[in-house]
């Protein structure tokens, strides 16, 4: 039975200008010839993502990440390329949605409204959402008094009980304390349990590793590489470990392979079980 595609990219790209001044950012709105450069935030993605797993998106600083989960999400639209997404999607990311002049339990209604959800269903999941937040009496406190890990924590349990068919997670449990990550992360597998599709970009290789089905690696806007998490998590954390030592001119000319990392990520494998078969052997 063919696999139930959920997210399908089309040769996607994202362009941006960027613009020496102002005065040339105005003169572009205007139609008159500007001064700037264009930057390739993605180049060329072409992949189906399938209902109900979990997908990383791995990639350093400046990869496209990000660009590709708003892209999905519907936030922001390529330049060229399609993405076709067949079910309902919400993300969680800092500040989407979400407004820093209104209470916590305000922006619950707020958000909520945006997404579709009528006053009724509103009120049926305000408690849950307050209860999973863990905010405290900050509820009835504008957001703009809230720590990045109060933000995260009230947006994440917004999210995850509006119940969408798909959920993009952006570095939303990079902050707030390790418990209330654990707690997301165990939400998170009940979505996908229940046959829902995440997608999951960190800057934590172990969590995608213990957490995701599939990774996809970017880099510069291309994608590297998509496999399984046991084995692209490991091939990436060696790429990241050989990009530390590289000086800038290596970087900016650099031209990552996914076979290259996932051979040398091989390679100390089969290393580490020649040892472990010889140190047996000894004892």
């Amino acid at each position: 039975m063919a696999q139930d595609v959920i997210v399908r990219c089309r040769d996607i790209t994202k362009t941006y200008d960027l613009y020496t001044g102002e005065g040339d950012r105005i003169k572009a709105l205007l139609g008159l010839p500007a001064q700037g450069l264009h930057f390739n935030a993605l180049e060329g993605v072409t992949q189906d993502f399938v209902r109900g797993e979990i997908v990383g998106l791995a990639g350093l600083n400046g990869s496209g990440k990000s660009t590709l989960a708003r892209i999905i999400a519907g936030i922001t639209y390529p330049t060229g390329g399609t993405c076709e997404v067949l079910g309902s999607v919400n993300m969680l990311a800092a500040n989407v949605g979400m407004n820093d002049q209104l209470t916590g339990r305000e922006n619950i209604h707020y958000k909520c409204m945006l997404m579709g959800l009528t006053k009724r269903q509103i009120a049926a999941i305000e408690q849950d959402v307050i209860d999973f937040a863990e905010v405290g009496v900050y509820i009835d406190q504008p957001l703009r008094t809230y720590s990045s890990g109060m933000r995260s924590r009230l947006g994440f349990a917004i999210s995850v009980h509006v119940d969408p068919e798909i959920l993009i997670v952006d570095e939303a449990l990079s902050v707030g304390d390790a418990a209330f990550s654990e707690k997301c992360l165990a939400r998170m597998q009940e979505f996908r349990d229940s046959g829902k599709t995440i997608f999951f970009v960190t800057h934590a290789p172990w969590q995608m590793l213990h957490f995701c089905d599939r990774v996809m690696w970017l880099h510069k806007g291309k994608v590297i590489g998509f496999d399984d998490a046991d084995v692209m998590v490991p091939s990436y954390v060696e790429f990241t470990r050989d990009w530390t030592k590289f000086d800038q001119a290596t970087r900016d000319t650099l031209e990552p392979t996914y076979d290259f990392y996932r051979e040398k990520f091989m390679t100390k494998q089969r290393e580490a079980w020649a040892k472990a078969r010889e140190n047996a052997a000894q004892h």
